[in-house]
């Protein structure tokens, strides 16, 4: 990510890079300001604390998530692996995202991690997902199957190896599972439905 002028703006920059490498409760003013050369006193100047700037971070996560919903509406024409090459594009925002979701016991962290995942899903990825799994459920149960996928894979995703190929292998192995456990006699027995055979 290249900095851009502006003290306030390089500190954000910074500091969305330093969450999505070492999460939030490794994120040290100390060392971003040694690394973009500014001083502490810079920071309280812009932020005044460390809450503040951490919603700074989350905002530009938003904005960068909005240009992501943008492209894969216009883009992904299929799930596999239209989606996967696209966030292959933004790792550090994969990776911010992870930690979103490693922490969701904060709530303003839960609260983008789930916002975002939904506009994801809404704007394009839920129909790319019924389509590639010939999937049949309402829209509710579709976007549930889409959001237990999607946790299971945030919780395997590696984020040392962020090429399409290995997050669609990840994604293809989840999913399948998934949907075996969605056509079994538990699933069904454990929604009341009578499983058609």
């Amino acid at each position: 990510m290249l900095l851009t002028n502006g003290s306030k703006q390089i500190w954000i920059e910074k500091g969305y890079e330093h969450f999505a490498l070492f999460g939030p409760e490794k994120l040290s003013i100390n060392k971003i300001s040694k690394e973009i050369g500014s001083s502490r006193a810079s920071f309280y100047h812009h932020f005044g604390d460390i809450e503040v700037f951490i919603e700074e971070l989350l905002d530009m996560h938003w904005q960068i998530h909005q240009q992501f919903f943008s492209v894969g509406a216009l883009e992904c024409k299929k799930l596999f692996p239209d989606l996967y090459l696209l966030l292959e594009k933004y790792p550090l925002s994969l990776q911010f995202t992870k930690q979103l979701f490693l922490n969701r016991n904060i709530p303003a962290f839960n609260y983008i991690f789930d916002k975002a995942y939904s506009v994801t899903a809404k704007t394009f990825a839920l129909k790319l997902f019924s389509k590639q799994f010939d999937l049949h459920y309402n829209d509710e149960d579709t976007f549930n199957l889409w959001l237990t996928v999607g946790e299971s894979w945030y919780s395997r995703l590696d984020t040392n190896n962020l090429s399409a190929v290995k997050m669609q292998q990840l994604a293809e192995e989840i999913m399948n599972s998934v949907l075996k456990f969605v056509s079994s006699d538990l699933y069904s027995k454990m929604r009341g439905i009578p499983l058609n055979k």
